[in-house]
């Protein structure tokens, strides 16, 4: 990840600005739910290996490690806040289903009509959520027209315009996500097409076993709240109160706030068992250096931590409008947290549709 979310991430957690409630992370799929019992399922201890994210003028793209990517539209940097925005996903495998999502202020009335460089490219979408999608043959061909095209844009049902959108790079981010998934030169590829048959297989996720978590949480003395904040060298006095969760096995789960900023919270991450607090292990690092700030350099921090549904979050904003981050999913197995899903956008421009870089299949 580039220099500008390191500042950003330490930086902008006093700074002001307009703060949403916009999730980085979690306008997407999830990681795979189980499918098969831990009993005949073994976990591959694989150490995670996020890809990474590259930029083509206004476009940014990634894949994951199951080969699936997603390309972005990006908005002017001085855009005060993006009025449509719009995303091409595609799966890995031969044949891989593409996506198109679009995403706008309020709920415009469908169809929804795009048009490229003035020559209407499809008319329809459905609700999907806060998006409007196309999936099949239609996505393709919105796809290949974007890869074409200088400008798009977006008119409602009504006849109103939603937005428009440069596609300046768009072709040579589609171009380099055809090379990702080993569609180059291929029947298959989007843009890189050739004679060669589209027959790469869908590379195998990692396994994570992580059990239901069951019990309840402890209750903490006052007097251990107050060592946790001291050994994660927290600061301040008017700080939200901790958080606790089972983790079962007798564990509690306590997430300790320690810095707390116009739209970031820095929390330390604690395992509490038999009275005693110890750091949370994790199989890969936090987004955040507690140090960088002062805070203990050997306490695990999150951003914007939660606890829900068994999955431990944190989503690290770049700013207010929570188009640029980082955003992490964690399961725990029993000993420690282990990452399951990574969600990022480098570019402070618009996206709030983070692009996956690491996914897990996570067997209960």
């Amino acid at each position: 990840m580039r220099a500008l979310l390191s500042l950003l991430l330490a930086l902008p957690l006093l700074a002001c600005g307009g703060s949403t409630d916009r999730d980085p992370g979690g306008n997407g799929a999830t990681p795979a739910p189980a499918a098969s019992s831990p009993a005949t399922v073994a976990d591959s201890r694989t150490a995670p290996a996020p890809g990474g994210l590259k930029t083509f003028t206004d476009w940014t793209v990634g894949c994951d490690n199951g080969a699936t990517c997603q390309a972005n539209a990006l908005m002017n940097e001085d855009a005060p806040a993006p009025p449509v925005l719009l995303s091409i996903e595609r799966a890995a495998g031969p044949d891989g289903a593409i996506r198109v999502r679009v995403q706008s202020e309020g709920e415009p009335r469908l169809p929804l009509t795009i048009t490229v460089d003035d020559v209407a490219v499809v008319r329809g979408g459905a609700r999907a959520g806060e998006f409007t999608q196309w999936t099949g043959a239609p996505a393709a061909t919105i796809a290949r027209a974007i890869a074409g095209g200088r400008s798009a844009a977006i008119t409602g049902g009504d006849g109103q315009a939603i937005g428009t959108l440069s596609l300046t790079g768009a072709s040579a981010a589609l171009r380099w996500a055809d090379a990702q998934q080993g569609r180059a030169g291929t029947t298959g590829a989007l843009i890189a097409k050739g004679n060669r048959p589209d027959d790469r297989a869908v590379p195998a996720l990692p396994v994570v076993l992580a059990p239901t978590i069951r019990g309840e949480a402890a209750l903490l003395d006052p007097q251990l709240v107050k060592a946790m904040r001291q050994n994660a060298k927290c600061e301040g006095e008017d700080l939200p109160d901790v958080t606790t969760k089972a983790l079962g096995g007798g564990r509690t789960l306590a997430l300790v706030p320690c810095l707390t900023g116009a739209y970031n919270i820095v929390t330390a991450i604690f395992v509490v068992a038999a009275g005693k607090a110890v750091p949370a292990a994790f199989d890969t690092p936090t987004v955040f250096d507690g140090g960088s700030l002062g805070l203990a350099a050997s306490t695990p921090f999150l951003i914007n931590a939660d606890f829900a549904d068994d999955i431990l979050s944190s989503d690290a904003k770049g700013r207010g409008l929570g188009d640029c981050g980082i955003g992490q999913r964690f399961a725990w197995d029993g000993a420690q947290f282990r990452l399951i899903e990574r969600r990022e956008m480098e570019e402070c421009r618009g996206s709030i549709d983070f692009i996956r870089t690491w996914t897990v299949q996570v067997v209960r």
